[in-house]
């Protein structure tokens, strides 16, 4: 009876428990399926520009270990020193790939920009898995070649393995030493006690990581005494002792991870009966029991045979279901790739020669790849550079810079898997937050992903109640080249009106017409949307980067160097049109036109405010300017703009050393998209000076702000939309078509100089059972005796591809 009784008064302790268990692991499922975690690569044409190239690039997107079918929008932001934002392009995924180009400035004064990439889905989750990356500028000014010598600031950082170190148990630490910029350092001392005796030395084994077992006392303190490589010595403390706690150690073998759970003796009730979970890709792989309650060490086998290639994460709980300690090992079962053949067809390394590379495939299963085709003397490989297979398989998965991350993937010793661990031990990270999990709470999805773009209508200023049920809006959208095409937008709820799935580039002219009541236009304010997502933040660095030039990189440099010198030569810039403009001011104390245009166009913080205005619906010369930035030249006086060089070129500006915010209804765009927007179409513009606190980021270099004609402002003399209202809409940027000269053929551009160092970019290689082949042609230039080739990609199952050829 009494025994019963125990038994009855344990199960209400025992059934929290229980189900804390069973919620994580049904959260679990819930977060594979609803939420998962995408990550993108980005394959650049080169390593190395120079200002006025263009950066050519396809990226990759993934979720898990498969190609993502669930992001549709994709998002590429260039930002210099500062972090603020130069350019930004959206487009749209297919084939859970997109290609993109930025133009560069003529006047890029860095010698690093930074590149970030994106999907809509991924700006709900940690920003630190954008794809991000520092893109190395060469700067002309560099007219000596010297080798920067930097003072380096070596820091040293201590992991325990599986999170903590405890006393009485035997823990590994890990430790990594970089400098300001992430490089790694080599490093070498000793281990203190808290009576300052040495209780073991250490020596970096790796890029500046290395490991050591301790065992420590109970209340002791532990300090790292040691030397950079320049033999300055540091003091660091470890991480703390603690009295009590349990201890992960784990190392991954051939198809299965060797684990092992140790306690401290003084160990609480909940540190004896223990559970461990493994994960991969958010979906749970393993999940066992541990006793401790008469052994103070336990272990078991991961088999992982059967999992694809990735990064693993163990979590150790206590009986309350509470993690207590976590490790990530890397599973390799050389499964990953897919290995398409490479080959010159025809070769010439002579001015002008063609050649010609063939690509094949000896599957039938469906290849996405891109190909690029560089000259090898000008183009930079540099250590800390990413390619398809480390990116997706290391380090999308991990926090923090992993240097060389390609070096482990080119070999299967026991050493390198050595290696490979000790980058696992210090870059672990949580993935789940697991008191999250206990309570059922979701993430928040501010951007829920949607089908390409949309045609999002709020009509403002009236009830609810005033817009019929069964209202609808029919909106004929004119594109550039004259084209147009009717959409019925139906009502969805209140004042809110919907249509997704579209496509189109540049901006469109939606002229728009409610189906019910069809005053309602002229009775409200009527706000179209795309749905895409704004930029959120500055883009910075993950580390400082290093603005000189190392000895590894002079000869990169000389070449680069080279090459300006010829362009100069044979290409003068002498048609830069770059004014400074006189002050315009304005003087009245009655309401003037402008401010009527004011009170009609602008809103919340663009409204009012110290700016200069102009009113093009009353300008009758405004028409006779070809686009937006040559009718502000010499209107606003410090405004620097430069005309952008040949069709399409794109206009720069700067203010006071800063690059201006640009705005197009209030929505954040970029100087490619307002400049190609008609004259005709632009009805008000309002510059705010820097400093002014209108925009992103403050305004600290200006903001200018561009609003297109509303219904009353424009006589239209189309049939078909006379007297219908208007709305612009910002779409896809527009694609740039790579050019590649025949020069086979009579072309007047031939007789020009090649000093291209880009010779060939096809971000579209498609193979599938039907098309086992394909064949490339392209000219070499004026002066490359060396081509570097690299194919990228992954088939649909998943499996990656990374060839890389030296041609000479």
């Amino acid at each position: 009876m009494k025994k019963n009784c125990c038994l009855l008064l344990a199960l209400p302790l025992l059934i929290p428990v229980l189900l804390r268990a069973q919620k994580i692991d049904s959260m679990m499922s819930i977060y594979a399926d609803r939420f998962p975690q995408e990550k993108a690569y980005v394959h650049f044409d080169k390593n190395l520009y120079r200002a006025g190239e263009t950066i050519w690039f396809k990226a990759y997107i993934f979720s898990g270990a498969d190609p993502s079918l669930y992001s549709k929008n994709f998002y590429a932001e260039l930002s210099d020193a500062s972090g603020v934002i130069i350019q930004r392009k959206v487009y749209p995924i297919s084939e859970s790939s997109t290609a993109g180009n930025f133009d560069l400035p003529k006047d890029v004064k860095s010698r690093h920009l930074h590149f970030r990439g994106y999907t809509t889905w991924m700006t709900n989750f940690d920003t630190a898995f954008y794809f991000e990356k520092d893109i190395r500028i060469y700067d002309p000014r560099d007219s000596v070649i010297t080798v920067t010598v930097v003072p380096r600031e070596t820091r040293l950082q201590f992991f325990p393995e599986g999170g903590d170190i405890v006393a009485g148990v035997e823990c590994m630490v890990a430790f990594k030493a970089d400098d300001q910029f992430g490089l790694p350092a080599n490093v070498k001392g000793s281990i203190l006690d808290k009576t300052g005796k040495e209780v073991l030395t250490f020596v970096s084994e790796h890029d500046g990581m290395g490991r050591f077992p301790i065992t420590p006392d109970r209340g002791d303190s532990l300090t790292a005494v040691w030397r950079d490589d320049k033999g300055i010595e540091h003091r660091t403390g470890l991480p703390r002792v603690r009295p009590a706690g349990v201890v992960l150690r784990a190392i991954s073998a051939n198809q299965k991870v060797l684990f092992s759970v140790a306690r401290s003796a003084e160990g609480a009730p909940e540190q004896k009966h223990l559970t461990i979970i493994a994960h991969m890709h958010q979906h749970l792989v393993y999940k066992a029991r541990i006793t401790l309650e008469e052994n103070f060490m336990s272990g078991g086998t991961i088999p992982t045979g059967q999992l694809p290639s990735g990064v693993l994460e163990l979590t150790i709980f206590n009986s309350n279901m509470v993690p207590v300690a976590e490790r990530v090992v890397f599973v390799n079962n050389h499964e990953y790739l897919v290995q398409p053949n490479v080959g010159m067809q025809m070769k010439s390394v002579a001015r002008r020669g063609k050649n010609s590379l063939m690509v094949d495939v000896d599957d039938t299963l469906r290849g996405n790849f891109s190909l690029s085709v560089t000259d090898a003397t000008a183009d930079g490989l540099f250590p800390n550079e990413d390619n398809i297979v480390s990116r997706l398989l290391l380090t999308g998965e991990l926090k923090g810079k992993v240097h060389d991350p390609y070096y482990y993937f080119n070999g299967t010793s026991d050493s390198l898997m050595a290696q490979l661990d000790l980058v696992m031990m210090t870059h672990g990270w949580r993935r789940f937050k697991w008191d999250a999990l206990v309570r059922g709470q979701l993430p928040v999805i501010k951007h829920p992903e949607q089908d390409y773009l949309s045609m999002r209508v709020d009509v403002l200023g009236v009830d609810p109640y005033k817009i019929a049920k069964d209202e609808s809006l029919n909106v004929i959208m004119s594109k550039k080249d004259s084209s147009t095409q009717m959409y019925a937008v139906p009502h969805i709820a209140g004042t809110k009106f919907g249509l997704t799935g579209l496509v189109f580039y540049d901006t469109v002219k939606a002229y728009y017409m409610f189906n019910v009541n069809h005053a309602l236009s002229n009775q409200a304010a009527v706000t179209f949307n795309t749905g895409l997502v704004p930029s959120v933040r500055s883009a910075k660095p993950l580390f400082t980067a290093f603005e000189g030039w190392t000895a590894e990189d002079s000869a990169y440099l000389r070449r680069n160097r080279y090459i300006a010198q010829e362009a100069a030569r044979v290409q003068p810039i002498d048609n830069q049109k770059v004014k400074t403009l006189e002050t315009v001011t304005k003087t009245a104390r009655v309401k003037t036109e402008k401010e009527k245009m004011d009170e009609r166009y602008a809103s919340g913080l663009f409204s009012g405010g110290d700016a200069y205005s102009f009113d093009l619906v009353n300008d009758n010369l405004a028409t006779a300017y070809p686009d937006i930035f040559t009718y502000l030249q010499g209107k606003v006086a410090g405004l620097q703009i430069t005309t952008g060089q040949g069709p399409g070129g794109t206009a720069s500006l700067s203010w006071r050393g800063g690059r201006p915010s640009l705005y197009l209804n209030e929505m954040q765009t970029d100087a490619q998209q307002l400049q190609s927007i008609p004259v005709t179409d632009i009805a008000y513009v309002k510059v705010f000076r820097p400093g002014s606190g209108v925009g992103f980021g403050g305004g600290s270099g200006g903001t200018i702000a561009i609003y297109t004609k509303k219904g009353g402002d424009e006589k239209r003399n189309d049939p078909n939309i006379k007297g219908l209202d208007r709305a612009i809409l910002i779409g896809y940027s527009l694609p740039k078509e790579f050019y590649s000269p025949n020069y086979l053929e009579n072309n007047p551009r031939n007789e020009e100089e090649d000093l291209r160092t880009t010779l060939y970019w096809k971000p579209y290689v498609l193979m599938d059972k039907d098309n086992k082949h394909v064949s490339v042609d392209f000219f070499n230039n004026d002066i490359t005796k060396k081509f570097r080739v690299v194919l990228e990609g992954f088939n649909e199952e998943g499996k990656l591809a990374h060839i890389e050829q030296i041609v000479q």
